[in-house]
């Protein structure tokens, strides 16, 4: 019987894993959207949701209609520039589409992020600067 109540109990355990922070009400996040655009024929989306309680970005970008495969993918800071220092990664190593992606943000980041500093890159081997991008804004949930 003691058996079976642990197994009862890692069981709930594991299944709550992948929710959300538990003393976070589920309306209780930031909700982003951009659209992406060029001179090209592609287009893009991203959609995405920053908790401030566990300082994570989660994002969904679809995208298509590119000149060639994407050589870089990323969140821009202010600087515009794409370094390091400011940038946030997307990995599109998987091939599905739309591509989920998270990360943890720094209060800097948050902050510009919030302020509408942030945009969504695409770079092609033909579109060194970008092939597709667009300004990440606060939506009116």
């Amino acid at each position: 019987m003691k058996r079976l109540n642990i197994l009862v109990g890692l069981s709930f355990l594991l299944a709550g894993c992948g929710m959300d922070y538990v003393s976070e009400p589920a309306n209780s996040k930031v909700r982003f959207t951009a659209e992406l655009s060029g001179e090209s024929t592609g287009k893009g989306s991203l959609t995405a949701a920053y908790s401030k309680a566990t300082q994570v970005l989660q994002w969904r970008l679809s995208y298509g209609g590119l000149s060639g495969p994407v050589t870089w993918a990323f969140l821009d800071g202010p600087d515009g520039t794409g370094t390091m220092a400011e940038a946030v990664p997307i990995n599109l190593a998987d091939e599905s589409n739309p591509h989920p992606g998270a990360a943890t943000l720094t209060a800097q980041q948050a902050e510009d992020l919030m302020a509408g500093r942030w945009s969504v890159i695409l770079k092609t081997g033909q579109h060194p600067d970008g092939e597709i991008k667009g300004p990440i804004v606060r939506t009116t949930r």
